[in-house]
């Protein structure tokens, strides 16, 4: 409560509200309604390829209902600090596909692998055009290290995999028989997760997908610039992206109340955009991903 309290008084002090309202009312709608048909359209393609991320075993769920899981967990995400919503898609995945949870957590931990790996590049990539915040700059060293270590790990873990289940096994012979059984099976559903990244025709398919959500949500941000008469620059909207999937990535506030508006204020003022436009474009843009997954929570669960 105390830190979602402190991101709203950063969010509202100095700002005019007049202008604010002016900013709100000037918004061109055609527009907003062409961000939130984006938003929408970007858990679909999340779930096709976490389709593919179920290599070698086929999903016989529809698209549909992979988008619906995927909502389902990103409401979650929104709603209650922390990342409990990989939890729920966990288990609400493995129950329903009949598959174990543990294979269905490795192709979670695969699908987040790939978006760190993306972000980063990303970072490294708007580095030479942006100075950013120092707070901001401060966190992308952090981002990239992180990347190339999570690459690492993963790259051992699918390379040794044999030597890995030999060193599990002597662990888990300190463990009644039973037990060591469970856990294993665990562990080795688990990396089957990981399976499609060590196939050249699955990774291919995921990579695709992949950057095709980028892309959309790239455009969620872009075609809400044009919404306030912004500068339609590519590179302001992904900077946005960029700075929104990391930010909101982090535990914070519930909803994200007041960190998603300071993060779109903040850099958005690093292009010269007034404070005022700023917090007008992240509250639409809140209003429009958010609003946009409770509905597809609500049909779902209808």
């Amino acid at each position: 409560a105390l830190a979602m309290a402190a991101a709203l008084v950063l969010v509202a002090r100095s700002i005019d509200f007049r202008l604010l309202g002016e900013a709100l009312r000037s918004v061109r709608w055609p527009y907003v309604v062409l961000t939130l048909a984006f938003s929408l359209l970007s858990p679909v393609v999340k779930a096709q390829r976490w389709r593919r991320l179920f290599h070698p075993h086929a999903v016989t769920a529809s698209a549909v209902r992979l988008a619906d899981l995927v909502v389902i967990g990103q409401a979650t995400n929104f709603l209650i600090p922390g990342r409990w919503g990989e939890l729920v898609r966990t288990f609400l995945a493995g129950d329903e596909l009949g598959m174990s949870k543990w294979f269905v957590l490795g192709t979670l931990a695969a699908e987040k692998l790939i978006d760190l790996i993306v972000l980063a590049l990303l970072v490294v990539a708007i580095l030479p055009f942006v100075v950013l915040p120092a707070d901001l700059a401060s966190q992308v060293e952090v981002v990239i290290l992180t990347a190339l270590a999570v690459v690492v790990g993963t790259v051992a873990l699918l390379g040794g995999r044999t030597l890995w289940l030999r060193l599990m096994d002597w662990g888990l012979r300190l463990l009644p028989e039973t037990m060591a059984a469970r856990w294993r099976a665990r562990i080795v559903a688990g990396l089957d997760g990981l399976s499609a990244l060590g196939s050249r025709r699955a990774a291919l398919a995921v990579w695709g997908w992949t950057a095709l959500f980028w892309i959309v949500a790239w455009a969620t941000s872009f075609w809400l610039l044009l919404a306030f008469d912004l500068p339609a620059s590519p590179l302001i909207a992904l900077t946005l992206l960029v700075v929104l999937q990391g930010g909101v990535a982090v535990p914070s506030t519930p909803g994200k109340i007041g960190v998603f508006q300071l993060l779109c204020m903040v850099v958005l003022a690093v292009f010269g955009i007034a404070e005022p436009v700023g917090l007008a474009y992240g509250l639409v843009l809140y209003v429009v991903v958010v609003g946009g997954v409770t509905v597809l929570v609500g049909l779902s669960r209808w």
